[in-house]
């Protein structure tokens, strides 16, 4: 059964590449749908990065290299590549659910646990998740200024706001029959949360760091979009309109790139996560 289901999902994979493929080739507008040898050939010229240029006594033709497009010419002038690129977007994404997803757990446990908790920070929180993560970045500036914390914090806020709901309803959903099977063998207090309350909401938080994770995705790369020098963001929006001041053309073909990496690290950090929760989560089936 799982062999069959990776060969269908490989062949869904080559069906569209090779229906993008011929999309491509038939309609001859690299401008907007780039071909796939131009998407490659940015790809591969952004992994090696910049080249050594040629002595000045030395003809062009011998060993130098031309880059696929203009902007992937200044991306590498900048020291931009897609490896290093990616690493920096990924070290935010996981700032983000290390030190977010514990704010929004416990928060989500107190609210779960305790009705005047809940009572007095439910409107508050339904207020604050309403906020989307990137108004934020203007006025941290303010305190701290074009700094790093004002591409971090909007991740973490989303990443604390993902995980709230769902270990609040874990919580507030687990069945009954637990907690009075829990309370008739003795167990109360710390003991019933720690050995009946958090296992079973433990199903509902887990499926929730999934969310979170593509959250704390979309909102690194939309942070760096707005105001970063590095990091995917930056590489897509530098393949775009904004390669150069001067310049007003843009290179899909290095967006798609962009677009395609973001696709793979997410595709595997949300595997990831699903190996840990079904590790952790061994009893719920």
């Amino acid at each position: 059964m799982a062999t069959q289901r990776f060969l269908l999902g490989l062949a869904s994979l080559v069906g569209l590449l090779v229906a993008y493929t011929w999309v491509s080739n038939r309609l001859s507008q690299p401008e907007v749908i780039p071909p796939t040898q131009a998407i490659a050939e940015a790809f591969v010229d952004l992994i090696a990065g910049p080249r050594q240029q040629p002595a000045a006594d030395q003809p062009v033709h011998m060993g130098h290299h031309a880059h696929s497009s203009d902007h992937v010419e200044v991306l590498l002038q900048q020291g931009v590549t897609l490896q290093a690129s990616l690493a920096i977007t990924t070290a935010r994404v996981l700032f983000g659910l290390v030190v977010g997803a514990p704010i929004g757990i416990l928060l989500g446990l107190l609210m779960g646990l305790s009705r005047r908790v809940n009572d007095y920070a439910h409107p508050l929180y339904v207020l604050v998740r309403s906020i989307p993560p990137l108004a934020l970045i203007t006025y941290i500036m303010l305190w701290l200024g074009h700094r790093e914390p004002h591409r971090l914090i909007p991740i973490v806020y989303a990443v604390a706001t993902t995980m709230v709901i769902p270990t609040y309803h874990g919580l507030r959903d687990v069945a009954s029959t637990y907690v009075v099977a829990g309370r008739s063998l003795g167990a109360k207090g710390w003991l019933l949360i720690q050995k009946v309350l958090l296992p079973a909401a433990s199903p509902a938080v887990l499926t929730g760091l999934r969310y979170a994770v593509a959250i704390a995705w979309m909102t690194a790369v939309g942070s760096e979009m707005l105001m970063a020098e590095n990091g995917m963001g930056n590489l897509i929006v530098g393949g775009g309109m904004w390669a150069s001041r001067l310049q007003t053309r843009s290179d899909p073909a290095v967006v798609i790139v962009g677009i395609l990496a973001l696709a793979i690290a997410g595709w595997v950090m949300d595997v990831g996560a699903r190996v840990l929760t079904i590790r952790l989560t061994r009893w719920a089936r």
